[in-house]
């Protein structure tokens, strides 16, 4: 452990609780499938923001209540969740430098990002643009591992969440 953070008395999360970044991703697609509530959220926000693709891409193809509207508030409730969890499960350290995103916001962005980066690859002519997509996926599953490692390592603390202003469906 780092002594500054063992100076103050900070525990490291332990690393059971969190997902690698093979597994995140596996979850995401729906590959991994133990009872374990971050590998079902997981799934959900992956599915979620498909569905928020295919709301915007397309959405005469839609049920009526299939909004990106009712998308968002849904994949902002698995985000809560997610971060009542980690609140609950990982340990804050005092001394650790603080991260701008919660946990929740963390794994929903690479479920976004999973879920446009294989949209892109699936639905685009653009040998370039799917290439890029899946170098951006690539970094943002190496973004994870770091951060993970520093959770771990009590180097970093996540903030527990904010609700914040969401979307909601206009009056009709």
């Amino acid at each position: 452990m780092n002594a500054g953070v063992a100076a103050c008395g900070d525990q490291a999360t332990d690393a059971a609780s969190l997902l690698s970044p093979d597994q995140l991703l596996a979850a995401i697609a729906g590959r991994l499938a133990e009872p374990f509530p971050l590998i079902t959220w997981a799934r959900e926000l992956g599915d979620l923001h498909a569905a928020l693709i295919s709301a915007v891409v397309n959405p005469q193809r839609n049920a009526p209540e299939v909004t990106e509207a009712a998308l968002c508030a849904d994949i902002a409730k698995v985000i809560d969740k997610i971060n009542s969890w980690a609140a609950s499960t990982m340990r804050h350290g005092r001394c650790a430098r603080r991260h701008t995103h919660t946990f929740g916001e963390v794994i929903s962005h690479v479920a976004k990002t999973y879920a446009e980066a294989w949209w892109t690859v699936l639905h685009s002519d653009c040998e370039e643009l799917r290439h890029s997509a899946w170098v951006h996926l690539g970094e943002v599953r190496d973004g994870y591992a770091h951060l993970i490692g520093d959770i771990r390592a009590g180097r970093v603390q996540l903030p527990l969440g904010w609700r914040g202003i969401r979307h909601t469906e206009p009056p009709g």
